[in-house]
């Protein structure tokens, strides 16, 4: 007791001070607080040691952004969508933020080399779909062959002929823009020259390509085309407008709901204001020293200043109302505060020490949501506790003395404590006790949240754009990325993501893989070999016998056979190569690694990340794959 006092005789003779003091900290916090960013960025959740993270640093340091802010073009004028793309691209190309902008494709390179394109495997199924062909024309075309007369159904014949050949492949060859079936819907895609996790940045990439659309829209461009906005970094921006909308929402009426309760429960405007101020100046600290320590603010902790507000103001209204009936009780000022000091106090540090010890439990934690949590709702309770036994009472002798708060006193007589049985113990334990048991069981029936999709924030326009686009891309536009040191590596990587596809057939994840080898394939002059003798082929043997629609087929696979020579890097078509390069424009030793499921699901992600997040080569080289998917996998 007798530090108790002392600690409150120094708040009584300095209390002056500790006012000065206490709002020069609140300024200097508040400043720093105001910096606080919001972090977004999965890839901050988790510490920088983790392999998925270093891979996806240096995806970024290396290659760049792979996410993209879509602009979807709708009309049912073809030519107006396109005439649009065509004049949109040159402006937004000026923009030092855009890296390229991507909509449209040279048909023509694939049309000429299609069948380049396919492995000596998937000629050679070609060869044999023309030969059944042909032989099927033969058989008809043959006047002695008669179906057996003893079997009671002719043999069904199980050779894949052209026609079956062509369903197989026929959605092979690209079209020139990224449209949708109907050709109702246009996609433009522009990839950004930074990385999007750096969300100031992003916000004024997508603010000015809005306004670049809009001032096209009102010159005269793109009449009757309606624009939406997508993909990935727009995605991200919805979702920081939700939580900023939702943190600040939340805030009013969380902070305004318990004021007014505090104004009620004492009925006095002042007292409410004084705790307040208190609480308020505590959190200023806390987010202060939050801006110092760790930088930012991400989608967990945003939300912290109304918990930490809800929490603390425990605290004051425990020390004022233990004032306010001492005085009431006919002590004076400074005896009731005293009494609220050292003893309510004492029990307030208490509880605030073993709160707060129990969030800096959470501190060592690998995933920096939990961590950063635990660190900032720690300091807050110790700050509310500075705040509410030392600035409170501090503020209390102040608006006290110059007359501002008068508590009348009520009796001089100390309140009497009687004990009294509590009523309806029994009943209460009765029910309470199988209400338990139940809440318990289905406690352990609460399923876990996999599909991330459910807890973002997905805005209409989103909703909207998916639909739109859905089918445009039939490859995953989120890849994960395996840096090689050498070319050497890159087919060795491939290698081993082509095993692991061929062993995986119970929970397969991998759709197919890609790298330069897969533009400019290493073995052409073999394809060329096949090519020429499936040429030979028609040539020789299908004229004459070929009719009907199968021989309109082979007219239009004449076209693609007239290919004789390998193309090379510099002959494929630019759009396509950019994937390739590195920032400095130089070919990339890197490896897209392409999911066949959903990864919006929990489930799907760490398996993904089992089969792809570490490939071990056949050298004994380990390499990690980079995706915003397989850190979140790993979280």
């Amino acid at each position: 007791m007798i530090r108790s006092r002392t600690f409150f005789r120094l708040i009584h003779r300095y209390h002056i001070l500790i006012l000065i003091v206490s709002a020069a900290a609140t300024v200097i916090g508040a400043r720093f607080a105001l910096r606080l960013p919001l972090q977004s960025d999965f890839a901050d959740l988790l510490p920088e040691r983790f392999a998925s993270v270093k891979a996806l640093q240096r995806v970024n340091e290396q290659v760049g952004s792979t996410e993209h802010l879509r602009i979807v073009l709708e009309s049912p004028n073809f030519a107006a969508t396109t005439q649009f793309a065509a004049a949109l691209e040159p402006r937004l190309l000026s923009r030092p933020y855009v890296k390229y902008v991507d909509y449209k494709r040279d048909v023509t390179f694939y049309e000429t080399n299609a069948l380049l394109f396919l492995d000596t495997a998937q000629l050679d199924s070609l060869n044999d779909a023309i030969q059944n062909t042909i032989d099927a024309e033969k058989r008809k075309l043959n006047p002695l062959l008669v179906e057996d007369l003893f079997d009671d159904e002719p043999a069904a014949d199980s050779a894949k002929g052209l026609a079956e050949w062509e369903a197989e492949y026929e959605d092979k060859l690209p079209t020139e823009y990224y449209t949708s079936a109907d050709s109702s819907v246009l996609v433009v895609r522009i990839y950004p020259s930074e990385s999007g996790a750096n969300l100031s940045f992003v916000q004024r990439m997508a603010s000015d390509v809005k306004q670049i659309v809009a001032a096209m829209q009102h010159e005269g461009y793109g009449a009757g085309v309606d624009v939406a906005y997508g993909g990935s970094l727009q995605n991200r921006i919805d979702e920081l407008e939700t939580v900023l909308r939702d943190i600040f929402g939340t805030a009013i009426y969380g902070v305004g709901g318990v004021f007014l309760l505090i104004v009620l429960y004492f009925r006095r405007l002042l007292g409410a204001l004084v705790i307040s101020i208190s609480l308020l100046s505590s959190l200023a600290w806390t987010f202060g020293v939050t801006y110092l320590v760790i930088g930012h603010l991400n989608t967990i902790t945003g939300f912290l200043f109304v918990i930490l507000f809800g929490l603390g103001i425990d605290y004051g209204i425990h020390i004022f109302a233990r004032h306010v009936e001492g005085r009431r009780a006919g002590l004076s000022s400074e005896a009731a505060l005293e009494k609220a000091v050292t003893q309510t106090g004492r029990a307030v540090a208490t509880t605030a020490v073993t709160t707060a010890a129990a969030f800096f439990a959470l501190t060592p934690m690998d995933f920096r949501g939990f961590s950063h949590l635990g660190f900032i709702s720690g300091i807050g309770i110790l700050f509310a506790l500075i705040g509410m036994v030392l600035v409170l009472p501090a503020l209390i002798l102040l608006v006290e003395r110059i007359g501002l708060l008068r508590i009348r006193p009520e009796a001089a007589t100390r309140p009497r404590l009687t004990r009294r049985p509590l009523a309806y113990a029994r009943p209460l334990i009765l029910v309470a006790a199988p209400v338990t048991l139940v809440a318990a069981y289905f406690f352990t029936r609460v399923p876990f949240e996999y599909d991330f999709t459910n807890l973002r924030a997905i805005s209409e326009q989103r909703r909207e754009v998916s639909i739109k686009t859905a089918g445009i891309f039939t490859l995953s536009e989120s890849p994960a990325v395996v840096l090689a040191d050498s070319v050497q590596d890159v087919q060795q990587i491939i290698d081993a993501v082509h095993e692991k596809m061929r062993l995986d057939t119970l929970t397969p994840t991998i759709k197919t893989v890609r790298s330069i080898f897969s533009l400019v394939p290493d073995d052409q002059n073999r394809r060329l070999e096949k090519i020429r003798s499936i040429r030979q082929l028609v040539t020789d043997e299908a004229e004459g016998v070929v009719a009907g629609a199968d021989k309109e087929r082979l007219d239009e696979l004449m076209g693609y056979l007239q290919v004789n020579e390998p193309f090379t890097w510099d002959d494929f078509p630019a759009n396509d190569k950019r994937q390739f390069l590195t920032k400095n424009g130089q070919i990339g030793n890197f490896v897209f690694v392409y999911p066949s499921v959903a990864l919006r699901d929990g489930r799907n992600a760490m398996a993904f990340r089992d089969d792809v997040g570490e490939i071990t080569t056949r050298s004994g080289k380990v390499f990690h794959a980079a995706s915003a998917n397989i850190i979140t996998a790993d979280m």
